[in-house]
């Protein structure tokens, strides 16, 4: 399945989220719209937009730009725009920068942490799939987070294939990095699979925890054993070019009948029963299939 074959909205689905609509029309300034940029309001188009508008209105008036205070006045009488948007339950802005505002700085750096949130976990063909996660074809995920960063990490279906890894590398905070290129190694007894960055950007975090216990991936592959935290470069191009919500389960689907197709052909075995969980470790249990094949076949 191509994950460039469905309807391209543009707007990125923010992982639990009590809302999308753009902060702007939840304040009653512009149209009902979606936020379209993750709620990072100080690099939206739209807020620049606004301002621009607020500014030049106040010009015609002879009035000077105002920056920040404009927001503030604006957005329901000062009410900090992290309750519009839903992000804390309620707040008043009470700072003229929202760059030197400590519940800015306070949710900034939460964003660097695990959310403490359950995902919502769904399965096809028996291996597990979190819900508003996009993912790569190379058996990578990314989570768009309030603010605009992403979370990485590898999907079940990869983990199940090459089993506990020995180790697991990611670039240092700082590096670069580009959708469908290396940025990472999963490495076991000697072996070597490339880990594919779903999204442009800059690595903003690395989870350590995962780095000195690379089991912890296997485990909870969409929460605790995340990989990196991603600055997005080109966030909404990314986001057309990776399966999303009912395609990623037809594309899991897909995905395990090519597997159980393999196995077939070259262990006269299915590990991928219809109605059983599939194994935790296929690399070790069709070792004949060897680990060059599954990853080209899978993770290339």
């Amino acid at each position: 399945m191509n994950a460039g074959d469905r309807k391209r909205t543009g707007t990125p689905v923010v992982f639990s989220m009590p809302n999308e609509a753009c902060i702007w029309s939840t304040a009653g300034v512009i149209e009902s719209t979606s936020c379209i940029n993750a709620f990072d309001c100080l690099g939206c188009s739209i807020e620049k937009g606004v301002r621009d508008a607020l500014d030049a209105k106040g010009a015609a008036h002879g009035q000077a730009a105002s920056g920040t205070r404009n927001m503030s006045w604006f957005m329901s009488n000062g009410k900090c725009r992290h309750a519009l948007s839903g992000r804390i339950s309620y707040g008043l802005c009470s700072s003229m920068s929202c760059a030197n505002c400590p519940v800015e700085q306070m949710i900034e750096d939460s964003s660097n942490l695990p959310s403490p949130r359950r995902i919502h976990d769904v399965s096809a063909s028996g291996y597990h799939m979190a819900r508003n996660y996009y993912y790569h074809r190379a058996h990578t995920w990314a989570r768009v987070e309030y603010g605009g960063l992403v979370r990485v990490g590898i999907d079940d279906f990869a983990l199940r294939l090459l089993g506990h890894q020995d180790a697991i590398e990611t670039p240092a905070p700082g590096s670069t990095v580009r959708q469908g290129q290396p940025a990472g190694i999963l490495k076991r007894s000697g072996r070597q699979a490339v880990i594919i960055s779903p999204v442009d950007g800059v690595v903003a975090a690395v989870n350590h925890n995962v780095l000195g216990k690379a089991f912890i991936a296997n485990d909870a592959p969409y929460e605790d054993g995340w990989l990196m935290l991603i600055r997005p470069s080109n966030l909404q191009e990314n986001l057309n070019n990776l399966f999303f919500d009912s395609e990623g389960l037809l594309w899991i689907d897909d995905e395990a009948m090519c597997l159980n197709a393999l196995l077939a052909e070259e262990s006269r075995m299915s590990l991928v029963a219809p109605g059983s969980e599939p194994a935790r470790d296929v690399f070790k249990e069709a070792p004949e299939i060897g680990w060059d094949r599954l990853v080209q076949e899978f993770m290339a």
